[in-house]
């Protein structure tokens, strides 16, 4: 790899929060609405300009943003999402019990096995599934007066939403207590010596993770403008992207794609979880009789789930269920509003590409 592309590695990673306006639905269009890091910040550090999210010096890096935003427009790195639920998931494994907790309530025992994140609210329910099936030894070490006095005012609402939507998924919930239990098995190695080595190795990984990605060319989103493109060159660039993300995924076990960061949690579960399949807990578009085919949702949608095409004078939209995640932004351009998102059952994420709709001659 150049020098030139080890310094962009390095600098995504040294940067708290990563933005890709490609994915904004609110830049994509005027008429999407959707403003949930506006909404959700607590500095109101977030803004937009015509073709950027706005990120003022004010941010305190809490990760709320991230969290609520449904495209990952913005991907907190401090820590990455990925790293802390694979910690998580290594210290329940290792350990008789294990607590979880912002750094406002701080544990000074070492012989108390912790994880500390800069706010629970930086969770999403999609990684709390993950957290609830294969944690059960967790709890989270939180009091009812620590969120009144933290100066994430928005965090308390962000993170008991999305445990509560993540218990509801599960079908199983998490211990929250004020008080420390400790644990029969006395700690025989210095924890917070662990913890450096563990952050500073993990460090490493992930930035060998950027490295591969941008070494691969996969670390690009493509904007709808890009995407409308129909000629040979712009079709051969995006069946080598499709390669490059096979290939970072096989090598690292991570989803190339910025949009896929928490959907790709609930995938993996999908997979191992026949009752959490026959839930309805998300939301796909379904398209009417009366669609014009104009191919504004095509065009438009951030993680290219929705597809047009056109053969032998027969028009057809098709869904890649895994990509869509449930922005509304299609439901909010359709000019005859023939698009409605509507729940369906998980297990659908897990099917290939299927129509929604066909119209032509030879249909």
């Amino acid at each position: 790899m150049d020098l030139l592309k080890w310094v962009k590695v390095m600098d995504q990673k040294m940067t708290s929060l990563r933005v890709e306006p490609n994915l904004c639905a609110h830049l994509i269009s005027p008429k999407s609405t959707c403003q949930s890091c506006v909404d959700h910040c607590p500095t109101k550090s977030i803004s937009f300009s015509k073709k950027q999210i706005e990120i003022d010096d004010h941010c305190l890096e809490c990760g709320l943003c991230s969290t609520v935003c449904p495209t990952n427009a913005l991907l907190f790195n401090r820590p990455p999402l990925n790293q802390v639920i694979s910690e998580l998931v290594h210290l329940c494994e290792q350990n008789e019990i294990v607590y979880l907790h912002c750094e406002k309530m701080t544990v000074s025992d070492r012989d108390v096995t912790t994880l500390t994140v800069p706010c629970l609210g930086m969770i999403p329910r999609e990684a709390w599934v993950t957290v609830l099936n294969k944690c059960q030894n967790l709890t989270i070490y939180h009091s009812d007066t620590s969120c009144t006095s933290c100066e994430i005012t928005t965090g308390e609402r962000v993170w008991k939403k999305e445990l509560h939507a993540g218990e509801k998924m599960a079908g199983s919930s998490i211990e929250i207590t004020s008080d420390i239990t400790y644990s029969a098995k006395h700690k025989s190695f210095d924890q917070d010596r662990r913890a450096f080595l563990s952050g500073f190795f993990n460090e490493i990984k992930a930035t060998n993770k950027l490295a591969i990605k941008e070494l691969l060319g996969s670390s690009e989103v493509s904007s709808y403008q890009e995407r409308r493109q129909e000629n040979t060159h712009s079709k051969v660039k995006r069946e080598l992207a499709g390669v490059s993300h096979h290939l970072y995924e096989k090598m690292t076990g991570e989803s190339a794609l910025p949009y896929m960061n928490k959907r790709f949690f609930l995938l993996t579960q999908l997979e191992e979880n026949e009752t959490l399949q026959k839930q309805k807990d998300i939301r796909l578009p379904t398209i009417t009789d009366d669609c014009n085919f104009c191919g504004a949702c095509t065009i438009l949608c951030p993680t290219a789930a929705l597809k047009m095409d056109t053969d032998n004078n027969r028009k057809s939209i098709t869904l890649d269920p895994a990509k869509c995640v449930d922005c509304s932004l299609c439901e909010d351009i359709c000019f005859t509003k023939s698009i409605q998102l509507q729940h369906m059952q998980n297990r659908t994420l897990l099917k290939k590409e299927q129509r929604l709709l066909v119209k032509g001659s030879n249909q």
